[in-house]
């Protein structure tokens, strides 16, 4: 299956085998990271901001993230991109697919956040995109951490 992924060192790679899940986000579980209106879901640590030493902050893919329309927050460890299909849910089928091609949009918003992250401006992209990214990128950094609250119940 192809998919690709974003490291917490902010390098792209794609891939074309069987993802084991488990090696590449770990084994507490996925959660997906809805991406309206496109065929292209991402994946993330279910637990990965609760674990900053294993699951460091991936500045880079919170800003690929947002600039794709998900929700603007920090997102640790590694995220996987995968082909994302609902229509398939009432068949029966598995809903994630192969990453569909070609992967340009993927490959020309990352290399677009990178130089934003260095202070340039991309090509095709505005001033105020390249400083949003970047307060993106500050907000990744720094936001705190969503705490549970656990209370007892009388029975």
């Amino acid at each position: 299956m192809r998919y690709a992924i974003i490291a917490t060192d902010g390098q792209l790679t794609h891939a074309a085998d069987e993802p084991d899940w488990d090696a590449l986000i770990g084994p507490e579980g996925k959660s997906r990271v809805h991406l309206p209106g496109l065929a292209v879901a991402a994946w993330a640590s279910d637990v990965g901001l609760l674990f900053p030493k294993r699951y460091p902050r991936n500045i880079t893919a919170s800003c690929v993230l947002a600039a794709f329309g998900a929700r603007v927050q920090p997102y640790a460890g590694p995220i996987v991109f995968t082909g994302w299909n609902p229509a398939n849910t009432g068949l029966g089928l598995s809903e994630i697919e192969p990453l569909p091609q070609p992967v340009e949009a993927l490959d020309m918003v990352h290399g677009a956040v990178l130089k934003a992250l260095d202070g340039q401006t991309p090509r095709d992209f505005t001033p105020s995109w390249a400083e949003q990214m970047r307060e993106i990128a500050e907000h990744a950094r720094t936001a705190p951490t969503q705490g549970i609250t656990i209370r007892a119940v009388k029975l």
